[in-house]
């Protein structure tokens, strides 16, 4: 497990590629991108349409981690300035 230390440069580093426009970028267009792939499928193309879906979730769990990371050290910050 990491010490606090890391932790809160786990957030940091986190929050700085949550908040690079690049990354947003990134995100927002694979997503965007992946969405009208799936909507413009067949509904008879399962395998197009199971892999866009896989595609758009792993996206979904990079940034899910990247924010779990940034609550993580606000809650630190948080515990240390009341504690």
């Amino acid at each position: 497990m990491a010490t606090k230390e890391e932790q809160l440069q786990q957030a940091k580093d986190a929050k700085e590629l949550l908040d690079n426009p690049l990354m947003v970028q990134a995100f927002n267009s694979i997503l965007n991108n992946g969405y009208q792939q799936w909507i413009s499928t067949e509904i008879t193309d399962k395998d197009t349409r199971e892999s866009l879906y896989h595609k758009q979730r792993a996206i979904l769990e990079v940034k899910t981690d990247l924010v779990k990371l940034v609550e993580t050290g606000a809650i630190i910050v948080k515990e240390e300035s009341n504690g």
